[in-house]
């Protein structure tokens, strides 16, 4: 394993009590964004999956035993042992390389079918995403690949806003994530000419499940 700083938060602190707290607010809902478009990902695909948490979209992912090969790259060392203690305690197979450190641990020569960020670019400013997370991904990224996004998305109603806006401050209380506000993360990958092939709203607005590659997909 390597390690490397990242500006997108340490999540030590909160990663013994990160399920509870989300399932507190959400319920299942954010978990069950993340497997919205889990049947896009092609069978004997290499997949990166970027800030995989405790490991339970990992699970998912194992479970479906068509993927030939998972990158898990998590900054968080109590998240990494967290998921593959989960991987050991339900006997999950699979190629999992458990990696601590953030995007520049990425090998030069390593390219993926698939990459996944759930729940993390809503972590950045949109100066970070654009100079610095989406470049090296996307380098990393096959030129058929896909990359599988979920993340909060400006809701509608006011009340989800205020909610937003006190989790944003949290983790940047308890985790010392950079942005202070949500980034507009699509313009971002936009601005990276990447194309949005599919999306669908999740938990009420607050939430989109996407699919983006860097051309038009045949029908």
């Amino acid at each position: 394993m390597a390690t490397n700083p990242t500006n997108g938060g340490n999540f030590n602190w909160v990663a013994p009590v990160y399920d509870t707290l989300a399932f507190l607010v959400f319920g299942h809902k954010l978990q069950r964004a993340q497997v919205v478009f889990l049947d896009q990902i092609p069978a004997g695909a290499s997949v990166l999956l970027v800030g995989g948490g405790t490991g339970w979209l990992l699970e998912q992912l194992l479970k479906r035993g068509s993927i030939r090969r998972i990158v898990y790259l998590e900054t968080s060392r109590k998240m990494v042992a967290r998921a593959s203690r989960r991987m050991i305690r339900k006997s999950l197979l699979g190629s999992v390389d458990f990696r601590v450190g953030d995007e520049t641990v990425l090998l030069p020569n390593e390219s993926f079918d698939v990459i996944m960020t759930p729940f993390v670019l809503d972590l950045f400013t949109e100066t970070t995403l654009k100079t610095r997370f989406i470049p090296p991904l996307l380098n990393a990224l096959k030129p058929t690949g896909l990359w599988l996004v979920t993340d909060f998305v400006q809701p509608p109603a006011r009340w989800q806003r205020a909610l937003l806006w006190t989790m944003i401050r949290f983790f940047r209380l308890t985790a010392g994530i950079e942005a202070n506000r949500l980034a507009d993360w699509q313009q971002c990958l936009l601005d990276a000419n990447l194309v949005l092939h599919e999306h669908r709203r999740q938990v009420g607005g607050m939430v989109s499940a996407e699919v983006w590659a860097r051309t038009q997909r045949q029908r």
